[in-house]
């Protein structure tokens, strides 16, 4: 309700008469009869020289300020219901500078242009390193020197009094009704307390305006910015002002909530805009995503933990593990993102009551009031309950299931080697963090290379049956498909590659020159096994291929399969025509890069033999 005037009364019902805002006059509380205010000139000593008249009622401040409790998620949800709130109007003691400035400005503006530039990558084609150039782009910034002149006027409010709480200032930057001002009239202050002035011209400049008007000077200047980025901005800028005095309407709205008081303030010609003090934290909206996150925490902790313990990390990191996991922080975020939404319901329900002892408009579109109630989230708990299910249930396999099993030695590949090969085949370490692979049997041709009986290795080379050969359309169509494959296998692709090159050699079984590029891409895909198999079709078909051996070899190797990997680089070697120059070409792959499997096979076979002592 507005203040009371106790020193006039109605003169139709004989009720006291209190002050409408919105009708610059008096009204009856009780008949509705409107009393006009007598326009008296200012007192003696007035400093204010326009006025903005107070157009708001009390009772639409509160209000404003209870939707704005509303549409706050970080205040508890209870405070829109149980806030008392406590209306106070007064006019602010203002000046209103006109401000002139000009400024001269220097900058730089950046403009973003692409660049063509060839760089030089390492390739792995063939089982073979080379570095090849490459055309990239790259985005490069041409900067040019840039001044200029600025010069604009614009208005500043700032605040004249004492006593007023630094919190309630921001409001001045926000108030865009300086069209309302009128010449001051004491009549559209009857009622309402004035603040007096407490400080002059100059001072109230410089101590509420001076900044503000610095950084209006700033953002107009840099408007003048150009191209993608700037830089070096430097501005002189001079200033003069006026000033005019003027009162501005504000409501003082104290807000009391468990036990404790916050203010708002609150613009008296538009009750959207308001500032506020620092208000209460919703520390249940905190709790509620804390006790969320517990279960998604504990599965990521314990499956990373597994892990770790493990002889295999990403052995533990099964897809069915992960996936639950992921599940898990599924859910808590939508039980998140659904006790936020019943949060806002229950507070558009609350405002929605308390419009009606305010005599204000309900909020709109109407709030779910059935969504809203105190009851508990069968939902929610149903999430809960489903996520601890989940958890009971990853614990129990991580605890339960067999760790990782350690990969095989790979000295047991000596087994199927002849025994004068077998110091050369078994490496002198243990390899782990694998499962175990089985080692499988070499070919009598593997087995004659390894004996070094070349003789049987002749014989078994002519016994080799070459691949039948295909129509002449099937033979373009694979001689076309293997030229793809080899362009995605040299630009990595190996996916790409791996189809290409697959339907090349069902097209022309006979066509060797796809089988070889087929297991390069499957060795750089990582499928090693496959790479096997692909590799040994080929060299069944053409025993003297000489790349084929060499992707064998490697293929074998990280396959672990060191007997067959070390046979496959002996037969390299016997079929190599410069002997030299592919011994340096083995003996560069195993230098470079981290150690692996097929540089070990590549430091056995390569390795000098022992000199014999001469008697």
């Amino acid at each position: 309700m507005a203040a009371q005037l106790d020193t006039l009364i109605c003169q139709g019902c004989g009720a006291r008469l209190s002050y409408a805002a919105g009708l610059q006059a008096l009204q009856c509380d009780y008949c509705d009869a409107v009393t006009p205010i007598a326009h008296a000139a200012p007192t003696a000593g007035t400093a204010a020289q326009r006025i903005i008249p107070l157009s708001v009622e009390e009772n639409a401040l509160a209000f404003g300020v209870l939707r704005h409790l509303a549409a706050n998620d970080l205040v508890p949800d209870d405070m829109v219901e149980r806030a008392v709130l406590t209306v106070n109007c007064f006019y602010m003691p203002c000046f209103a500078f006109t401000v002139s400035y000009s400024a001269s400005w220097t900058a730089s503006f950046g403009y973003n242009r692409t660049e063509m530039y060839t760089d030089h990558v390492l390739r792995h084609v063939d089982g073979q390193s080379r570095r090849v150039p490459v055309t990239k782009s790259r985005t490069v910034v041409d900067w040019r020197p840039v001044n200029g002149q600025d010069a604009n006027k614009f208005l500043m409010l700032a605040y004249a009094g004492s006593g007023l709480a630094p919190a309630a200032l921001p409001l001045l930057d926000r108030l865009q009704n300086m069209i309302l001002a009128r010449p001051f009239d004491a009549a559209f202050a009857s009622g309402v307390e004035t603040q007096p002035y407490a400080l002059p011209q100059h001072i109230a400049y410089s101590m509420h305006a001076e900044a503000r008007v610095a950084s209006v000077v700033e953002t107009c200047v840099k408007g003048h910015a150009q191209g993608e980025q700037q830089r070096d901005w430097h501005w002189n800028a001079s200033t003069s002002w006026e000033a005019s005095a003027v009162y501005v309407p504000v409501g003082h709205v104290v807000i009391a909530y468990g036990g404790k008081q916050y203010n708002a303030w609150v613009d008296g010609t538009f009750d959207a805009n308001l500032v506020t003090d620092a208000l209460p934290a919703n520390l249940d909206k905190g709790k509620h995503a804390l006790r969320g996150m517990i279960a998604p925490l504990l599965a990521t902790g314990a499956l990373m933990l597994s892990g770790m313990a493990s002889t295999s990390f990403f052995y533990e990191m099964q897809a069915e593990r992960v996936a639950a996991v992921g599940v898990l922080w599924g859910l808590s975020i939508w039980r998140d993102k659904r006790r936020a939404k019943r949060s806002r319901q229950s507070r558009q329900a609350a405002l929605a009551k308390r419009a009606r002892h305010y005599a204000q408009p309900a909020p709109t579109p109407a709030p779910e009031l059935a969504s809203a109630g105190s009851g508990p989230d069968l939902v929610s708990l149903a999430m809960s309950l489903v996520s601890a299910v989940i958890v009971g249930v990853l614990l129990y396999k991580l605890v339960n299931d067999p760790q990782a099993p350690p990969k095989a030695v790979a000295a047991a590949a000596a087994v199927t080697a002849p025994a004068a090969d077998a110091a050369a085949v078994a490496p002198a370490g243990v390899y782990v963090n694998m499962p175990v692979k089985p080692v499988q049997p070499l070919s009598p041709m593997l087995v004659a290379v390894n004996a070094r009986d070349w003789a049987t290795v002749r014989t078994l080379t002519e016994q080799a049956r070459p691949q039948e050969p295909v129509s002449e359309t099937a033979r373009k169509a694979s001689a076309g498909l293997l030229q793809q494959g080899a362009k995605e296998l040299l630009d990595k692709n190996y996916k790409a590659a791996i189809v290409a090159l697959g339907i090349a050699v069902d097209a022309d079984g006979a066509n060797l020159a796809a089988r070889s590029a087929l297991g390069a891409a499957l060795i750089g895909a990582g499928d090693h096994e496959r790479a096997r198999m692909v590799l040994a079709k080929l060299l069944e078909a053409a025993p003297d291929h000489v790349e084929g051996w060499r992707n064998m070899a490697e293929a074998a190797a990280l396959a672990d399969q060191p007997a067959e990997a070390d046979a496959s680089l002996r037969m390299l070697l016997h079929l190599s025509k410069d002997r030299k120059r592919t011994t340096d070409a083995l003996k560069k792959r195993a230098a470079a890069g981290e150690p692996d499997q097929f540089s070990e096979a590549v430091a056995r076979v390569l390795k000098p033999a022992a000199k014999k002592r001469v008697k």
